[in-house]
């Protein structure tokens, strides 16, 4: 495969006509607790990293929280110092259509946080259609994907693509993070979807990720991929602070994923 490539349409928001000056002290902020949460339906994947916001403009290493009581659905999760996370017992797995409470109490201070783990959207198998050249893309062939969705709408996708590297031997996935939601595609019947921009060649490997997302992983995701501005270094602006599902004045997100994993050789 030579390469996989999306375009995505970029939202400007125009802001006009503010004239009240307003000034923001961030120097000698407290850190905030930061957690990056997951009950997924793959086994021993769960997770909940904590660590501490930091000035952004300081080259400081992240400080990692590993004093914290972490507990899902009353459940322990105990850190993992060769990890740095925190992680429940051998053998655990998510369920579809279940809701996750998370709780964190650290420093004297208490932190929530609930997501639902929904059901991903059935994948039927992948197939390959030879294809001649046309505009940018090369002949050779597309890959696309049979799946039915019978769930309610709306529901939503988080996305990954790649292909097996055959000389550093490993995967390697491209940088986009792809969302979409069933009201974009048929529900309560079969279809197929064309992975779009793309053509492979025999022997090449191709790797799909499907991970259901509720909402508000959705929106978290979505503002994570649009504040990346590419600028170049003095011109570079701190992120924006991103949506967070967090309660207790802390940051970042709790999510749960049903995840779908797909490998199809080129033939």
């Amino acid at each position: 495969m030579k390469k996989i490539a999306y375009s995505f349409l970029a939202t400007i928001l125009l802001l006009g006509a503010c004239k009240e000056q307003i000034d923001i002290e961030t120097k000698d902020a407290n850190p905030l607790l930061v957690v990056e949460g997951e009950v997924t339906t793959e086994v021993d994947s769960s997770y909940v990293k904590l660590s501490l916001s930091t000035n952004y403009f300081a080259s400081l290493e992240i400080p990692i929280v590993k004093t914290a009581t972490v507990t899902v659905n009353g459940v322990p999760f105990n850190f993992v110092p060769s990890q740095n996370v925190y992680r429940p017992a051998s053998g655990y797995v998510g369920k579809t259509d279940s809701v996750y409470n998370l709780l964190v109490s650290y420093d004297n201070k208490t932190y929530t946080a609930r997501t639902t783990l929904e059901r991903m959207f059935r994948v039927d198998s992948f197939f390959q259609t030879w294809k001649e050249a046309e505009g940018f893309l090369p002949a050779g062939y597309s890959i696309s994907y049979a799946g039915f969705d019978s769930r309610p709408q709306t529901k939503y996708t988080y996305f990954i693509n790649g292909y097996f590297d055959t000389i550093a031997q490993r995967d390697s996935f491209d940088n986009n993070k792809v969302l979409f939601d069933n009201s974009q595609t048929p529900v309560n019947k079969p279809y197929v979807f064309e992975i779009p921009f793309a053509r492979f060649n025999s022997g090449d490997e191709y790797i799909a990720i499907f991970r259901s997302v509720d909402k508000n992983m959705n929106d978290f995701i979505f503002a994570y991929g649009n504040q990346n501005p590419n600028i170049p270094g003095p011109f570079q602006t701190p992120p924006a602070n991103l949506p967070t599902n967090i309660t207790g004045g802390g940051l970042g997100y709790f999510t749960g994923y049903d995840v779908v994993r797909w490998r199809y050789k080129v033939k």
